[in-house]
């Protein structure tokens, strides 16, 4: 079933202007990670995230039949084949890394060569022929924007989709909900106080500054969530990627809790002809691989039902290894409007 290599160097030449994908890229240490089977094995294991595309792809079928399809930060190339085999006419996937290599032979082994063209390169970089009908791309980071691919996805969508098209997934929206774990904090942060009889309590102020990626269990989730932040990918602009957020929370434990720590995290919306999927990364969804990420206080807030935070949360881009700073301010108020604590902390995920 898989027909020579002649076509496809035709189909490449008519595409594509610039090196040809043997090209060797500049070297990029964001790419070269992700030349590493090891990421590409946890994210193809992630159910809720590959599924969601999948079934997105699959059960779209008007969005996909005799379309031409643009695939950004292809990979392994599975979304790439989940949209050939969901009836798309054509699909280029384009991906800086070296694991393109590998792409093209898992897309060759299963027969989709001749409507799949692979291109190395940053998306940025290559000069594609023509326009496409859909742009998918699993451009998320943890807390939604780390590693700034959705910069890439935005430049492809301004550049290479044809009016009116497709993005999946279309919507993106971030939340925050407060979360007392008393056990996991002290853990992290008293353990430096004695340390085989040594005072290391010297690190702590510094950790307190580290956006944490870790799994936290929904029993310990004592706040309402708030969304505060939402995207639409066919409009959205590389500047709407650096923002301030007013949030509340409000809590619903009648007991008092400790609240040590904020949980962001993000849900991705797939809105279909026929089909809607959800990718949700929610403390009470299924875990996937970006888990949530975690914002310790400095001092944990006794607080109650009767209490709410209220604050702005603000994402700027750090510069560092595609990393983004997270500054929090609010203050928590009691049923009769007292404030009875201050928040202010600046964080760096990278």
């Amino acid at each position: 079933c898989c027909r020579g290599s002649w076509r496809r160097k035709q189909w490449y030449q008519r595409r594509v202007r610039g090196k040809p994908p043997s090209a060797e890229p500049q070297r990029d240490a964001y790419f070269d990670s992700y030349a590493d089977y090891s990421i590409h094995s946890e994210m193809l294991q992630d159910k809720v995230r590959t599924e969601a595309y999948r079934d997105f792809i699959y059960r779209n079928p008007a969005l996909f039949a005799n379309k031409a399809v643009l695939d950004v930060g292809c990979g392994t190339g599975i979304l790439s084949m989940f949209c050939a085999k969901g009836g798309a006419s054509s699909v280029v996937a384009v991906d800086n890394s070296e694991i393109v290599e590998k792409a093209r032979l898992i897309i060759k082994r299963n027969c989709l060569e001749d409507r799949i063209l692979v291109v190395q390169g940053k998306i940025e970089e290559v000069a594609l022929e023509e326009k496409f009908d859909v742009l998918v791309s699993e451009w998320m980071g943890y807390a939604l924007l780390f590693e700034c691919m959705l910069d890439s996805v935005i430049l492809a969508r301004d550049k290479y989709l044809k009016p009116g098209g497709v993005v999946a997934p279309n919507r993106a929206s971030m939340f925050l909900s407060g979360l007392s774990d008393v056990k996991s904090y002290e853990k992290r942060f008293g353990q430096w106080k004695n340390v085989y009889d040594f005072d290391m309590s010297d690190v702590v102020p510094d950790l307190y500054k580290e956006a944490v990626v870790e799994s936290v269990q929904s029993k310990h989730i004592i706040s309402t969530a708030c969304g505060f932040k939402h995207f639409d990918l066919s409009v959205v602009k590389v500047t709407d990627l650096e923002f301030s957020s007013a949030f509340a929370l409000q809590f619903n434990k009648q007991e008092e809790q400790q609240l040590t720590t904020l949980v962001v995290y993000f849900t991705c919306f797939f809105d279909g002809e026929e089909f809607n999927a959800v990718l949700d990364t929610s403390p009470r969804a299924t875990t996937t691989h970006w888990v949530q990420t975690l914002l310790y206080l400095r001092e944990p807030v006794s607080v109650t039902s009767q209490h709410i935070l209220e604050g702005v949360i603000r994402f700027k881009k750090s510069g560092v290894k595609r990393g983004y700073v997270i500054s929090v301010k609010g203050k928590v108020f009691n049923e009769i409007k007292d404030v009875t604590a201050e928040i202010n902390q600046e964080y760096f995920l990278h």
